[in-house]
């Protein structure tokens, strides 16, 4: 008898210390909704001939209240930034619009602020908790150096992450969003220009 009440007494206390762990690493989702903006992004860049790096932070997460450190709400508070490194793989010229494709990665980190957009490595002093693929569409009015871009990301890698004493995933893998930016070049750079925009989730494809 005695033999079997110990043998109860240690399987609860093996759910219950199984219970409580799972408590402790619950990670709320923080899912890219399809047809709904999910971010929103400020940012500059820095262009060669061959490559691109575009960096700032983001000035909305959707299903997130406090992505601010404090006030102002600029690059000097941001608590989510990113970078985008990519290649420009082709351009054309077509009358007084230049249009450009290029292809890379999106990382977007929960940063230590302050950042500066004087010193773009500010931009990822953070933790990568979200890394994707990127394929950009730029086009550039070269009358008034004005441009619009559409981009798409995949998901292929996240992190969870503490932020207000909980623990949080942006989306999953697998997930895309849609981002258009508006934005103007700098002739005098750098910075090569400056941009702002938002994404979109889009449809999960399965495979």
């Amino acid at each position: 008898m005695t033999r079997v009440t110990a043998s109860l007494l240690a399987s609860a206390m093996f759910v219950a210390l199984t219970c409580l762990s799972a408590a402790a690493q619950t990670v709320t989702p923080v899912p890219l909704k399809e047809d709904q903006v999910v971010y929103e992004f400020v940012g500059q860049f820095n262009n060669t001939q061959t490559t691109s790096q575009q960096f700032g932070y983001l000035s909305k997460v959707n299903g997130l209240d406090s992505i601010f450190s404090g006030e102002p709400e600029n690059e000097t508070t941001a608590l989510f930034t990113f970078v985008t490194n990519a290649n420009t793989d082709r351009v054309i010229a077509n009358g007084p619009f230049k249009i450009l494709n290029r292809t890379g990665t999106t990382t977007i980190y929960l940063n230590t602020p302050p950042s500066d957009f004087s010193n773009p490595s500010t931009f990822s002093q953070g933790t990568p908790i979200q890394v994707s693929t990127y394929s950009q569409q730029v086009i550039v009015n070269t009358t008034n150096n004005s441009f619009q871009t559409v981009h798409m990301n995949t998901v292929t890698r996240t992190k969870a992450f503490s932020l207000n004493s909980t623990m949080y995933r942006l989306g999953k893998v697998g997930d895309s969003f849609r981002t258009n930016y508006s934005g103007q070049v700098n002739p005098n750079a750098p910075p090569s220009g400056w941009f702002g925009g938002n994404a979109v989730g889009v449809k999960r494809i399965c495979p």
